[in-house]
């Protein structure tokens, strides 16, 4: 028998973008030709199924991007939330610099929104228009101060990095101007030729892809040290943040706490049960007008596949797995159930063994991946 968060977290998937990105790999589709409103009348429609009792810690408003929706829907939607979960801790906002707007971000604020996180990927103009973005480098920091304006005192900024045509120096610049803004949290993420993008097309045609695996692992590095240096603290793989404004929703996805996700191809884990959406926009609306519901994927885990996911997912962050929360939560010993993994990891100095946990080491951090596979299921 497992034991969980006493709280809830409510991801809400909104899949309209001005344009696709080309590396993107979520679901998102243009939304000129779409209808927002039937598509937020079916996610209200869709959290009120799920009959949430538990207190709400988090709700997280992601995409696509959330700030394309038309003014009204977009409020309309936040108001029907605070109605139903009146204030929640963290409420975060996914925003694209070319849509802040000082009045509805002072407006989203007033109703409850109390974090942003600013997709702003890069402050090279060159590399913003490889990754298909609409903004150019200063409409980022305008993004910030219109955000500080509206009264947020908790705004993220997403950075990409091993762009095609990067080298470390323009890796460099924009991890310098990340930190110039002063925001308390930043997002490191390194670029991935994910299956199905028009990133993939392009690289399998011929066109260089991503830069090679040195590169990439010098600019994650560069970041580590340049942000723990300005005062972020390394919380996750690719994470960091002032004390304090960790990503609590985020954090409950490594901790395998609850999360309702709604909205087209949105996940669950939720009352022991994970469930996706179908990936289809008009598919998804009729399915909620109609009641019938079918899942792209459900399952119910067992608790040994639960205790597995839970040590992959808690080997992301930097504190690791802690053993005694690890069996409160899974009811299992992890040095019992994975001792061969442990072991392995240990000897090859990806993992350390601190007695109260089991985390990666400095260098395991760049082989995160490897480490997780042999914790995928138990030994």
């Amino acid at each position: 028998m497992t034991s969980t968060s006493p709280h809830c977290g409510l991801y809400i998937h909104i899949p309209f973008c001005e344009r696709k990105c080309p590396y993107c790999a979520f679901h998102s589709v243009p939304l000129e030709g779409s209808s927002p409103d039937q598509l937020v009348e079916a996610l209200i429609k869709e959290i009120d199924r799920y009959e949430i009792t538990e207190p709400l810690e988090t709700i997280y408003l992601g995409g696509g991007s959330p700030s394309c929706l038309p003014t009204e829907i977009l409020v309309g939607l936040v108001e029907a939330l605070a109605d139903r979960f009146g204030a929640v801790p963290e409420w975060t906002m996914e925003c694209n610099p070319a849509q802040a707007d000082d009045k509805l971000l002072a407006r989203l604020r007033e109703l409850g929104i109390n974090r942003l996180s600013i997709g702003g990927q890069s402050f090279n103009a060159q590399e913003l228009k490889t990754l298909g973005r609409l903004h150019g480098p200063d409409e980022i920091a305008r993004a910030v101060s219109s955000g500080r304006n509206a009264g947020f005192d908790n705004i993220g900024l997403d950075l990409i990095f091993a762009v095609p045509g990067s080298d470390l120096s323009t890796w460099q610049m924009t991890v310098e101007k990340a930190i110039a803004l002063d925001v308390q949290h930043i997002s490191a993420y390194s670029l991935t030729i994910e299956k199905g993008t028009p990133f993939e097309t392009r690289w399998r045609s011929g066109t260089p892809g991503a830069v090679s695996e040195p590169l990439e692992r010098s600019m994650y590095e560069l970041a580590c040290v340049q942000l723990t240096k300005a005062g972020y603290a390394h919380y996750e793989i690719s994470n960091f943040a002032r004390k304090g404004f960790e990503c609590r929703h985020n954090v409950r996805y490594w901790k395998n706490w609850p999360v309702v996700g709604v909205g087209p191809s949105a996940a669950s884990w939720y009352r022991g049960r994970r469930t996706t959406n179908i990936a289809d926009v008009n598919g998804y609306v009729k399915m909620m007008q109609s009641g019938h519901i079918i899942y792209a994927d459900e399952q119910t885990p067992s608790t040994e596949q639960v205790a597995a996911e839970t040590a992959v997912l808690n080997l992301r962050m930097l504190v690791g797995i802690d053993l005694v929360a690890y069996r409160q939560q899974t009811g299992f010993d992890l040095k019992e159930l994975f001792p061969y993994a442990i072991e392995k990891n240990c000897s090859l100095g990806l993992l350390f063994d601190t007695g109260s946990h089991v985390r990666l080491t400095e260098v395991g951090l760049s082989f995160a991946d490897s480490v997780a596979a042999d914790f995928a299921a138990p030994d």
